[in-house]
């Protein structure tokens, strides 16, 4: 119905296309499979962008905790850091995923964003021909079980702790579980990297980007799961609206103003077709 490519795959299926899960085909029925879903490394992808931006101009300012957003009522003045140092811009766009809504209270905006709390496991391949090809996503515990060259990343679940980052063992154990039951010889559990974040989630699960009441804040926040999916997109989207060109989605699904005028909101439609 949504165009969206798809295959469902009997036991024997899974393994052609996933030959890691023979080490546990008799606990397989099937399986639904996205030929045209791809996968990828963000961090890797993330620091070369980086420093192709650096090379055009950008400057960067890592380790530096921001105080709170200057503003007369109309604009955005500057941006205090810890230091004391002041920062200041033409245009100023707040995009720090669930710490958006802490700097953006002060100035009048309740942005609806909260912390959904997740885990991953990072684990060297053991047996190149034993572990993922792809991505896996085990329906049954909501986990993802992804290939990135020599490593395996394993990650989900969903917590609303607020912002506590406390690794929870019993997270650990469910997620080692589910990488050892479908690809028992693909990786090395005892050598797993155990991490926490935060998701920045939205009611309605679309981001919040666009302009905002002060003439030169924008945002660019509230991915949730599906931050850099959307992250290329969202700049694009981004980048129209500072510019003043056409965008090529309609804006209006993606405003601020979806939440503060409920009847425009529903004139747009419901904006989950972004995804």
């Amino acid at each position: 119905r949504c165009g969206v490519p798809y295959e469902v795959l009997d036991r024997d299926g899974c393994v052609r296309v996933e030959p890691g899960l023979a080490a546990s085909a008799d606990k397989i029925v099937g399986g639904l499979r996205l030929p045209n879903d791809e996968t990828g490394d963000c961090h890797l992808f993330t620091t070369r962008l980086a420093a192709k931006a650096a090379e055009l101009g950008v400057e960067f300012r890592y380790n530096c905790a921001i105080e709170e957003l200057l503003s007369d009522g109309n604009q955005i003045n500057g941006v205090r850091l810890q230091s004391g140092e002041v920062l200041t811009a033409d245009r100023y766009v707040l995009a720090l995923g669930s710490f958006s809504p802490k700097l953006a209270r002060p100035l009048g905006f309740d942005l609806p964003i909260y912390p959904v709390k997740g885990y991953s496991l990072t684990l060297p391949v053991a047996d190149d021909a034993m572990a993922p090809v792809s991505t896996i996503m085990d329906e049954t515990y909501k986990v993802a079980v992804t290939r990135f060259a020599d490593r395996i990343r394993v990650g989900g679940m969903a917590e609303l702790t607020g912002f506590d980052n406390t690794l929870k063992e019993k997270r650990r154990a469910t997620l080692e579980m589910v990488v050892s039951d479908l690809f028992p010889q693909g990786g090395k559990v005892a050598e797993a990297t155990f991490w926490t974040g935060f998701r920045p989630m939205t009611p309605d699960g679309t981001p919040i980007i666009g302009a905002s009441s002060l003439r030169n804040l924008y945002f660019n926040t509230g991915h949730g799961t599906l931050g850099w999916t959307m992250s290329c997109g969202s700049s694009k989207l981004l980048a129209d609206l500072l510019s003043g060109d056409k965008p090529a989605l309609n804006a209006g699904d993606y405003s601020f103003d979806r939440y503060t005028n409920h009847k425009e909101h529903q004139h747009h439609g419901h904006p989950a077709s972004a995804h």
